[in-house]
């Protein structure tokens, strides 16, 4: 019999920003080549890193011309099959460009040619992580060793699982435990946290319990560090690594567990460029290895919720605090009764208990997801508001330097003594955020040691954990923040949360805000009392009667997972159907207008065969422009997404080389948020 001929032509990924491959000529003087290698090829006048994303016996047809491939870089750089897979799912599913699905997992070093190792890089992602205290004995109760027993006996089969555990419940000590008898197996993990710097407790844990088996994968790594971390990964030098969504194709040896903590959170939606979710590839990668994917969160997604209903997921449940603790006792203060203080913000009850509080000891926190000082500036004499000339949007004032800050694209100026506009002083900050509930607190209560958290102070991973281990090691009585504050942090001391202004978050034009309200209030809640000491939860809201208030309240998640499917299923809204949202922006208003317009009409055209799938536009996004760009969109929703990803997948890269000079069409597969 002879032998089937060589391939001639390959098709390869390369990094630009085009919504194709590129085929180039496989010269025989070189040596066979496979799906997942990385080669070195030419692209005008310059030399490239692509990816060999299939080889074939025939060049395309009616293409000429074709340049060979230069060199191939060694085999120890190629991609395994595995995550060959996974890179081609991301690419056809999220209707991305494979050049942007190449640049998001692999290391920046790499796809410029530098081939070095990070040999050199300083291994100090992890060192602040490590703490000399010891850890404590872990006694497991029933439904952790349960979680466990039931997650490894189903080790070396795909088995995707939603661990729902209560705050307090020792979510992290089941991970660990699992990674234990993971890697007494000779296997590797891959585990996910929304954001290494805010989680540092968690990660904490990690490195005590496995201290130089753990490596680390984020974008704030420099390039030689995160080219050091994928090396290490590649090549067995480490078998546990933690990282953001971008670890998700980290190439971990024998891996054998995936672990995605707080799956729930936003963060891992990536927002730019390539808009992916690194939960949804973390399950699919599990799938493709045939492996476990732990999905871990106190307060699951919407999504998450449903594949369990449908039987996708398995349900594993810890319904305890794993130190025994009870539940904080939760107040609803309905702000139409109990005013709140004009400056504080805290009502009468809220204030008792504070008062109370810090008369034994012990500690607070108070959350308002709200940063900066006040919303906004008045002129109470011409009406004037200072707008970002960005955005397009008020400027938040900020006392601390006296600015006003654009909280999308971060343009500040001087607040100045007169308004810009009538050169009137009666300017008045108007609204609350956290700086402002900080410097009242300090004035009302002169005697306490408060600290605040929020992305203004968290401008790096340090002053996180200086905040964070202040108020750990006892040395603030009240900490005010964000959602910072609210994630998975563990203080022996506090007894007493207070979120402020639970309404902020509802009022937001997102029909996952009532989802995004019932987690955080969650989540923030369950920092209190989760020792010896019990917690009090104080809820100041004008709208008590709200589902997703309620539920919170009761702590009855079930509960709401039935009322918000029952609008969402209503509404048809996701998990019910898939959206696709079209964003069309540029510099010039009227071309950015007539583009989207002349898509939607396309779009409309195209899809007469698809009656099932419902469009809604063009019309212009809730934030009209941001950073400096006009935005216009139409959205499509389905219950069939399979078909329609195959149309529109042939349809874009005819309408984007059709846009006029200076406008971008950005496409966002299940996007968090449409406006």
């Amino acid at each position: 019999m002879s032998e089937s001929p060589s391939p001639q032509f390959a098709s390869v990924w390369l990094p630009v920003p085009k919504r194709q491959s590129f085929t180039y000529r496989l010269p025989s003087e070189l040596p066979a080549v496979k799906p997942g290698d990385l080669v070195l090829v030419p692209l005008g006048k310059r030399k490239v890193v692509g990816l060999i994303e299939s080889v074939q016996h025939v060049a395309p047809e009616g293409l000429g011309g074709i340049k060979p491939i230069l060199d191939f870089l060694p085999q120890e750089y190629s991609l395994s099959p595995e995550i060959l897979e996974v890179l081609r799912w991301a690419m056809n599913h999220y209707l991305a460009p494979p050049g942007e699905v190449l640049r998001s997992f692999l290391p920046p070093a790499l796809l410029k040619g530098r081939m070095g190792k990070g040999e050199r890089a300083k291994e100090a992602q992890l060192e602040n992580f490590f703490s000399e205290e010891k850890l404590p004995q872990v006694i497991l109760n029933e439904k952790q060793s349960q979680a466990i027993r039931e997650v490894g006996a189903n080790l070396g089969s795909f088995y995707p699982c939603l661990l729902h555990g209560i705050t307090g419940s020792g979510k992290t000590e089941v991970y660990l435990e699992l990674c234990r008898e993971v890697l007494s197996r000779g296997q590797g993990v891959l585990i996910l946290v929304p954001e290494i710097s805010l989680t540092p407790q968690t990660v904490g844990r990690f490195v005590q319990r496995f201290v130089d088996k753990v490596g680390c994968y984020h974008s704030s790594l420099s390039e030689a560090q995160r080219s050091q971390t994928w090396w290490s990964a590649r090549q067995g030098g480490k078998n546990i690594f933690i990282g953001t969504r971008s670890a998700v194709c980290l190439p971990v040896q024998n891996l054998g567990l995936i672990i995605v903590d707080e799956e729930h959170d936003s963060s891992y939606k990536q927002e730019e460029r390539f808009r992916y979710h690194g939960r949804d590839l973390a399950v699919l990668r599990a799938k493709v290895r045939g492996i476990p994917v732990v999905l871990g969160s106190a307060t699951p997604s919407v999504e998450s919720w449903e594949n369990v209903s449908r039987g996708k997921y398995r349900l594993l449940r810890l319904p305890e605090r794993a130190t025994q603790a009870e539940l904080p006792q939760m107040h609803l203060i309905d702000l139409k009764i109990h005013p709140p203080h004009p400056e504080t913000f805290l009502s009468e009850p809220l204030e008792k208990c504070l008062n109370l509080v810090m008369e034994r000891g012990e500690q607070a926190m108070l959350f308002l997801n709200r940063r900066g000082y006040a919303p906004f500036l008045l002129c109470r004499d011409c009406g004037e508001v200072p707008r970002c000339p960005n955005c397009e949007i008020s400027l938040t004032y900020h006392r601390d330097g006296y600015k006003l800050l654009c909280h999308y694209c971060e343009f500040s100026v001087s607040t100045g003594e007169v308004c810009a506009k009538c050169a009137s002083p009666n300017l008045e900050p108007i609204g609350i955020g956290t700086e402002r509930i900080e410097a009242e607190l300090r004035k009302r209560f002169p005697k306490l040691r408060i600290g605040r958290l929020d992305r203004d102070v968290a401008t790096s991973r340090n002053m996180t954990e200086t905040v964070l281990s202040q108020f750990g090691k006892g040395e603030l009585d009240v900490l005010i923040g964000t959602q910072i504050v609210a994630k998975g942090h563990d203080f022996r001391k506090l007894t007493l949360v207070g979120i402020l202004f639970a309404d902020v978050t509802l009022n937001f034009p997102d029909f996952r805000a009532a989802e995004r309200l019932f987690q955080i209030v969650t989540q923030v809640s369950g920092r209190a009392g989760r020792h010896e000491l019990p917690g009090q939860v104080f809820l100041q809201t004008y709208r008590p009667d709200h589902y997703s208030i309620q539920a919170a309240l009761s702590q009855q998640h079930e509960l709401f997972f039935v009322q918000e499917k029952s609008f969402r299923e209503d509404l048809g809204y996701p998990p019910f159907s898939r959206m696709v949202l079209f964003r069309v922006s540029g510099i010039q208003e009227k071309r950015v207008e007539a583009a989207c317009g002349q898509l939607t009409s396309r779009l409309r055209t195209l899809l007469k065969k698809f009656p099932e799938v419902g469009i809604q536009g063009p019309v212009q996004s809730t934030l009209q422009k941001l950073r400096g760009r006009f935005r216009w969109q139409v959205l499509l929703r389905t219950p069939k997404f399979e078909r329609l990803r195959n149309v529109l997948g042939d349809f874009l890269p005819q309408m984007e080389s059709d846009l006029p000079a200076g406008v971008r069409l950005t496409v966002d597969v299940d996007p968090m948020g449409v406006f």
